[in-house]
């Protein structure tokens, strides 16, 4: 659940009004020294050029690169660790939480002036089946060159740019029901990467369980199982993993106060085993209202990828706004990421 909401927190609508009207600032004051830490770009420092790749060893790209890349702006504020993230973009993590997940989640993420990706989810619940509809969309632009650099390195290479025109896209339909109080869950998606005047696409699958263990919840999921994109003379394989992760909470501490967490562990494709968390930090002056501060920490695969990612948000009632960063390293520019969610 990602609600700070607790009974026994009411307040004059008076005070409910005020409050909304000065959290922005309060938010600011915690941030800026929340942020403090990272280490940002120096003024001017520019990005190295990268080396022109060829595919004549048997080496392969990873696609489509929205497969790869964050659909949620309150996880990556935690390292991007959702195995077992119950939001409305649940379906792009684990369709075994959709029985648990509600609402609608749109976000948007630029990665300096060169490219833009944006996701849209959203759960529903149809008598004992629990429906989840997605779609990821990332435009960006590559190097004649080096057509497929930007995919084969990941989101840091994206902010460099290029004179060839590149989008990769996703649309995920998932269903999910409890059997024997596990949730469990399957969903189908139709991706396609596009480089210039090659593109190829095709549909994979997603399958997921999860189930409440304490606290928290107990996730896995295997995603991206189906077979692999060829561009042309340019051969790649699906970016499939297996995660298993546990998160939840957002409980108590003390009046006023709650703690949330998503932990996950995923084996790629290729036997990198990568460890992500964070924590998410919620303080809730009156009832229905919550401003929170997050932190994750990520094992880096990609090259000038970040060790350590933060957000935050703020919540009224059902609505949230969230916002993250990702600080990225090599002399690219810091990635911020926005989003909203309605429960």
């Amino acid at each position: 659940m990602s609600h700070f909401h607790r009974k026994g927190r009411g307040r004059s609508g008076s005070r409910v009004a005020a409050a909304v009207r000065v959290l922005p600032f309060i938010g600011a004051a915690v941030g800026l020294p929340f942020f403090a830490p990272f280490d940002l770009p120096a003024q001017g420092t520019r990005p190295q050029p990268a080396t022109p790749q060829s595919t004549s060893d048997g080496a392969r790209f990873e696609g489509p690169l929205v497969l790869r890349l964050p659909a949620s702006a309150r996880l990556l504020g935690m390292a991007n660790a959702g195995a077992a993230a119950a939001d409305g973009d649940a379906v792009f993590y684990n369709p075994g939480m959709l029985p648990q997940a509600r609402g609608v989640a749109v976000s948007a993420q630029r990665y300096g002036a060169r490219a833009t990706s944006g996701s849209f989810g959203s759960v529903q619940t149809f008598g004992a089946w629990s429906i989840g509809l997605g779609a990821q969309l990332l435009q960006y632009q590559g190097d004649a060159a080096d057509p497929v650099g930007a995919n084969d390195r990941g989101g840091p290479r994206l902010s460099d740019g290029g004179t060839v025109t590149a989008a990769s896209t996703a649309f995920v339909f998932g269903v999910a029901r409890i059997i024997k109080g596990v949730r469990v869950g399957a969903s189908a998606k139709y991706a396609e990467e596009r480089l210039d005047a090659i593109h190829d696409g095709g549909v994979a699958l997603d399958v997921g369980v999860s189930k409440p263990l304490g606290p928290a919840t107990l996730a896995m999921a295997v995603q991206n199982i189906g077979s692999d994109p060829d561009l042309d003379v340019l051969p790649g394989a699906l970016p499939t993993r297996f995660t298993v992760g546990y998160g939840g909470g957002l409980l108590p501490l003390w009046e006023h106060w709650d703690l949330g967490m998503q932990t996950q562990v995923s084996v790629e494709r290729d036997g990198f085993v990568r460890p992500a968390g964070g924590v998410e930090l919620g303080y809730v002056p009156i009832e229905g209202v919550a401003v929170i501060v997050r932190s994750g920490l990520r094992l880096p695969r990609e090259r000038d990828e970040p060790l350590a990612t933060a957000g935050f948000g703020l919540n009224v009632d059902r609505f949230s706004f969230d916002w993250a960063v990702e600080p990225m390293r090599g002399g690219r520019p810091v990635v911020h990421r926005v989003g909203i969610r309605l429960r």
